[in-house]
């Protein structure tokens, strides 16, 4: 029996994983966690946040290879002709298209399968946010554990030795095989390397994201990240889906930027064009399904820009609706994390995969020395689960034993040890995979799904992404909104009867959106349910359209970090006499007071657009000191 090419389930541990996500029944739980564990094998189960604590760089620092940088050579060489450093020749260059497709290979998953860790944060991650694909994981799993089956009934038919006298002993015993069970098995194992395993890069990506996205708007991410990080939240495109093909109609200059297209040739095609030889067909099927169906998704595949290089692009997409519901665009947003895949971020499968082929580049990733050291009996006794394992443990050995005893337990305790169980409510993935959760949302999940950041952990997924589109000035009216911030009367509402504060906010603001430059500003965001407001920061971008001109803004809201909690909001002083409440904040301060440190960042874009249909470009200028501003740590934009 050839199980070659399935990966090799080390530690024992597979039964405990199965059991944590599946039950008799075939009703899918959520890995329980043991509470005497400890820190390390906590971090195991969670297939939310990164492992580091310091963000990565998103964006690869420099085009010149680890190996070669190109370095001048300094003083007077006799008879050499060099300028540079010549390169290594013991190291292959560096290919962004190689490593993109080691990615998302089967050897991946087979490194992920082949440590019992690594296992869990997986099957963790199927279990919470593709309980769908738990029956697939299931189902190769025992495929592969009949497979090892076979493989030791073959071991032990090998064993037997012939006995003399009994010609029928002489003959071999032919080995048992099983082709189609062997060829579902791996059946099982593509598909899940096909849609689930990009699923989980996904995933874990955009938790890298999200995080960087809402430290460079509120402007707490560190310097030395910046110039890796260009971009983030402000590389959008607006397709339209009543058109054939679901051209562009607007699309931001950071897009332009980032692709090396310019606007004249972007609007009107479809996103395609960013595709090239080794761009996954199995990507593009996805996103075109999830466009036909009107429904959110989140891709990170292989792009490539006009010159031809190539970049990993982490692409959101999300519908827009009208006040009927009925889908109108459809809104991407992309980001380059091209230095995530180089530098293998934040996936420790993904470094043990790069290793392992660098030092053994026509290896498996389950060709190890303990691997090899195992014998089928091990192999099999690893895929066993709890019941057979209890199974073992009482009746193993019996016919080898003078006498049988009952078991200990069950003389001792009057019923069998079985494992505890975990019983609570059906959660919103169980009821999406249900089919309860298949309406349009409208909600551009991904990296802009939990950019509120100062919401406990546990309500993140109830808040998910807020976003805005509005119209250009003078209009500013809101036209689409997030499901999180669509109550009844946004739509078609001025967009800055949400901003409140402080006049000068106002105008400041008002002053940017009407020359058509990218700004962002700390304010106060107000609402029929609460008209003091919450601190939000507020990222605008323009999009532009076949015109040249601003067509439609996009606008990113990140809640303050120092900002008062919805959920613990102190009630206003009242005085000794009923219903009387003084005029003062919740501090104690004149409500007039109370609004007295904002900051305003103005996006430099040398070339944004102005305002003025004459002009198509409104060059950057600076703010000096006057009038109390001061420059922030960022070239791009000023602190008032």
């Amino acid at each position: 029996m050839n199980t070659a090419n399935h990966p090799v389930l080390e530690g024992g541990q597979l039964s405990r994983d199965l059991a944590a996500i599946s039950s008799t029944n075939g009703t899918h739980r959520r890995p329980e966690v043991d509470d005497t564990s400890d820190s390390s094998s906590n971090a195991s189960y969670d297939a939310r946040e990164p492992s580091h604590r310091e963000l990565p760089p998103l964006q690869a620092q420099s085009a010149l290879d680890e190996f070669d940088q190109m370095r001048p050579l300094s003083g007077d060489l006799l008879g050499s002709f060099d300028l540079v450093a010549p390169p290594d020749d013991t190291h292959s260059p560096f290919s962004l298209e190689t490593r993109t497709q080691q990615l998302f290979s089967r050897g991946h998953l087979q490194v992920v399968f082949s440590n019992p860790t690594l296992l869990l944060r997986f099957t963790a991650f199927l279990s919470t946010h593709r309980p769908g694909s738990v029956p697939l994981l299931i189902y190769y799993l025992d495929a592969l554990k009949a497979l090892r089956a076979i493989k030791y009934s073959n071991a032990v038919a090998e064993a037997l030795n012939s006995i003399r006298g009994h010609d029928f002993t002489t003959l071999a015993v032919p080995a048992t095989t099983n082709s189609a069970l062997d060829n579902r098995a791996a059946q099982a194992f593509d598909a899940l390397v096909e849609n689930d395993l990009p699923s989980y890069i996904t995933h874990m990506y955009i938790q890298i994201v999200s995080l960087s996205i809402s430290q460079r708007i509120t402007g707490t991410l560190a310097p030395h990240l910046r110039e890796a990080s260009e971009g983030l939240a402000e590389c959008f495109v607006v397709t339209d889906v009543t058109r054939p093909d679901s051209p562009i109609v607007f699309a931001s200059e950071e897009f332009n930027r980032t692709t090396q297209y310019g606007m004249s040739y972007v609007i009107g095609r479809n996103c395609r064009f960013l595709q090239g030889p080794k761009t996954n067909a199995s990507s593009v099927r996805r996103i075109r399904q999830a466009t036909e169906a009107g429904r959110e998704h989140c891709e990170v595949f292989l792009n490539y820009r006009r010159d031809g290089s190539p970049f990993v692009n982490l692409l959101m997409i999300a519908p827009l609706c009208d006040s009927r519901g009925q889908i109108r665009y459809h809104v991407g947003a992309q980001v380059d994390v091209s230095g995530l895949v180089k530098d293998c971020t934040d996936l420790e499968s993904f470094q043990q995969l790069v290793m392992n082929q660098a030092d053994k580049p026509d290896s498996l990733p389950n060709e190890h020395d303990d691997a090899q050291k195992k014998d089928e009996f091990q192999e099999l006794s690893e895929m066993l689960n709890m019941g057979e394992l209890e199974s073992v443990r009482r009746f193993g050995g019996k016919m080898h034993r003078e006498s049988y005893e009952e078991d200990d337990d069950a003389s001792r305790n009057g019923a069998p040890h079985r494992p505890r169980l975990l019983l609570k409510e059906p959660t919103a993935d169980l009821a999406s995979s249900s089919g309860l959760g298949n309406r349009i949302s409208g909600k551009l999940s991904g990296i802009f799904q939990h950019v509120c950041l100062p919401e406990p952990e546990a309500d993140r997924g109830a808040d998910d992404a807020k976003y805005l589109l509005i119209r250009p000035y003078p209009s500013l009216r809101i036209l689409f909104t997030s499901p999180t911030l669509r109550v009844p009367g946004i739509l078609q509402s001025p967009f800055m009867n949400k901003i409140g504060g402080s006049s000068r906010v106002r105008d400041e603001l008002t002053s940017a959106l009407a020359e058509g430059r990218g700004v962002t500003a700390k304010v106060r965001w107000v609402t029929k349910a609460d008209e003091d407001g919450r601190n939000r920061w507020i990222h605008c971008t323009p999009l532009i359209g076949s015109n040249g001109q601003i067509g439609v803004w996009m606008v990113v809201l990140v809640d303050d970090d120092q900002g008062l909690s919805r959920r613990w909001k102190q009630a206003p002083p009242v005085g000794p006499h009923r219903g009387k409440v003084y005029g003062q904040s919740r501090d104690g301060r004149e409500r007039s007071g109370m609004l007295d440190e904002y900051t305003l960042g103005r996006g430099s874009n040398a070339g944004s657009i102005s305002a003025d249909p004459n002009a198509r470009y409104h060059h950057d200028h600076r703010y000096s000191g006057q009038s109390g501003s001061l420059r922030s740590s960022s070239p791009t934009s000023v602190r008032i």
